[in-house]
């Protein structure tokens, strides 16, 4: 942490960027790599090429009214621990934006595998949306392993899937984008299950001085919390049920996925079942025993009756 008292060892600011990933992605595979230490960040105002899951684009208005940011990782557990990064950093952002709903009639949770949504109090004041019920989908996350080449132009020497790094200059390198909605109207957003701090009533619309102040406070909360989540983290070996398993008790409360009906279009074909537990992977249970799911879209299952 810096003596300013930000979370961020290093923190960047551009007017407007293709992608924050694609150009964190350059730099840590290129000689200036060790410039972008753990926990430093590359902020864009505005992006013309923003990316989210499975290559899909992450669209944003041209004022300011969303927060765009990449965060280098470097953290001290093992590679095959890696996994829980977009669930982590999905909690992460949720906890950030928490606060600003508390009065309000929603609460934040994350779905599986790495969305911030918002939930309503009472479902039957908000317009349904098929696979989302009356949820809104405020924020995303993406988690990218950089694998840089070394100096000799092979690639450096590869940890042990269960060896925990000797320092972050060993650690393996995790990009983690955050894309939050702040002040954009109902009628700016791309998709219906979209929402918004604006649309939750939370701040004012557009990128004016309070959306901006919103985003200042939303990205140093972001910041903080990851600086928190990821001690707790590498504190438990990477294991997040280590101990007396409160990082993985929190994980699994804040997910909103568990618990319900859900349909998964996975890479292979179509799955469904109850949620029960994440492992990270999302554990179905249906009338064949439980599977666990590793990549997918999730959307919810109305339950006749």
């Amino acid at each position: 942490m810096s003596p300013g008292g930000s979370p961020f060892s290093r923190l960047d600011t551009v007017p407007v960027t293709g992608s924050t990933q694609d150009d964190l992605r350059a730099a840590l595979t290129g000689p200036e790599r060790g410039a972008w230490p753990h926990l430093s960040a590359l902020r864009a105002l505005r992006q013309t090429a923003g990316r989210g899951r499975s290559g899909r684009t992450w669209v944003t208005p041209d004022d300011g009214g969303a927060l765009l940011v990449s965060v280098v990782l470097r953290p001290l557990v093992p590679v095959d621990c890696l996994t829980w990064l977009p669930l982590l950093g999905g909690m992460a952002v949720r906890d950030a934006l928490a606060p600003l709903v508390e009065d309000l009639p929603w609460r934040v949770g994350t779905k599986w595998p790495n969305d911030v949504v918002a939930v309503p109090d009472d479902p039957a004041v908000v317009p349904a949306v098929p696979g989302w019920a009356g949820t809104r989908k405020v924020a995303g996350v993406l988690s990218e392993l950089v694998t840089p080449e070394g100096p000799d132009g092979c690639a450096p020497r590869e940890l042990a899937p269960d060896a925990v790094p000797a320092d972050r200059d060993e650690a393996p390198m995790v990009i983690l984008g955050i894309g939050v909605n702040i002040g954009q109207e109902a009628e700016d957003l791309p998709v219906p299950w979209a929402g918004s701090l604006c649309t939750l009533g939370a701040v004012g619309a557009g990128g004016g001085g309070a959306c901006a102040d919103t985003a200042e406070a939303v990205l140093a909360a972001i910041g903080h919390q990851l600086v928190q989540l990821i001690g707790q983290w590498e504190e438990a070996g990477g294991d997040v049920d280590a101990g007396d398993g409160a990082l993985g008790r929190r994980l699994r409360e804040a997910l909103t996925t568990l618990g319900k009906q859900v349909s998964v279009q996975a890479p292979d074909g179509e799955l469904s079942g109850l949620a029960v537990d994440v492992t990270p992977a999302l554990v179905l249970r249906n009338q064949g025993g439980d599977t666990e799911v590793r990549a997918g879209d999730v959307t919810l299952v109305r339950v006749k009756g």
